[in-house]
C-alpha cells in the first residue's frame, strides 16, 4: 500500500526511526513505523497484520493474557 500525498502531509513526520520508535512505545494502541516514499521520513501506522512489531510491542502482548 502506498502513501498518498494528501496522507502524507496530514501525518506526522519523524526524521529517525527511532524518533518514531519513541512515540509509537508511549501510545495506547500499537504503532510501528514505516518510511514515506514520498517525504522520505518516517511515519506511524496502526495496520500491523503480517508486520514485525517492534520489540517493545512483542513484549507487551507477552505480559497480556490470552483472549478467550
Amino acid at each position: 500500500m502506498r502513501t498518498r500525498p494528501g496522507t502524507c502531509q496530514r501525518k506526522a513526520r519523524y526524521p529517525t526511526e527511532a524518533a518514531a520508535l519513541e512515540v509509537a512505545a508511549r501510545a495506547s494502541i500499537a504503532l510501528r513505523p514505516y518510511r514515506c516514499p514520498l517525504c522520505r521520513q518516517y511515519h506511524l501506522t496502526s495496520r500491523t497484520k503480517g508486520m514485525r512489531l517492534p520489540r517493545f510491542e512483542r513484549e507487551r502482548r507477552k505480559g497480556e493474557p490470552e483472549a478467550p
